[in-house]
């Protein structure tokens, strides 16, 4: 099996987090060892936010995992803005270089190590260094999660179609409803989308009001992802 995999998104709050603890919770039941790396965390605004109220605290806790947050995510920014912008507001000043080196310190060539981007693909993480650019560096396996919302289709392709120029193979898509109010354009979603690009489709979450609070609400939401699809995907 591969070292790790990539979860990144088309966009800002498309799932990316509940699709990373969904999967951290599926290789958590079946005994699979992983670990978890949010490499920056915006909107960080004190210590007891990160642990009960950050992406980071919730995969963590979807995934049983035992690393320190500070493992899990090595460079946190009060504001929740970019990376680079927050940085920048806080008079800190990462290169793309020791971002990369971060990183790669905290995957475990024995397990299967989840890192999950900001944003979408050229969202920027350090001066003259997208999500892009650390993909690159980091030469996992990505998975692209998607919202099915108007215009989803569009941002979808667009992202797979530049990871493919990159020389960048995406392995799969899971589609993210981010509204209760589903319309034509979500429930057609997945068919527009085969139509134009024959990806994968590993997962489709239902709409959450709130990110799932204990195993069972967990479980059921894993029933919507195709782990061993996906890990038949990264298999070296």
């Amino acid at each position: 099996m591969s070292k790790g995999l990539f979860i990144t998104g088309t966009d800002t709050g498309v799932g990316k987090t509940v699709v990373a603890a969904t999967l951290a919770y599926a290789l958590y039941q079946r005994r699979i060892s992983f670990s978890y790396i949010k490499p920056m965390e915006s909107g960080i605004s004190s210590q007891t936010y990160l642990e009960n109220n950050s992406d980071a605290a919730l995969v963590k806790k979807a995934g049983f995992l035992r690393e320190k947050l500070n493992e899990i995510v090595p460079f946190t920014f009060r504001e929740p803005l970019a990376p680079l912008l927050a940085a920048r507001r806080e008079g800190v000043e990462l290169s793309g270089e020791f971002l990369h080196s971060s990183v790669k310190a905290l995957i475990k060539p024995s397990q299967l190590t989840l890192v999950e981007g900001a944003g979408g693909l050229l969202a920027p993480l350090c001066p003259n260094y997208l999500i892009l650019d650390l993909i690159r560096d980091l030469q996992l396996p990505v998975l692209v999660v998607c919202r099915t919302a108007l215009g989803a289709v569009n941002h979808t392709l667009l992202t797979l179609e530049r990871l493919r120029r990159e020389g960048i193979h995406p392995i799969g898509i899971i589609a993210n409803h981010v509204s209760a109010a589903a319309g034509a354009a979500e429930e057609t979603f997945i068919a527009q989308l085969s139509e134009f690009d024959p990806i994968p489709i590993l997962g489709e979450l239902p709409f959450q009001n709130e990110a799932p609070a204990d195993i069972p609400a967990w479980e059921k939401l894993a029933t919507h992802i195709n782990i061993g699809k996906l890990l038949d995907q990264i298999k070296p």
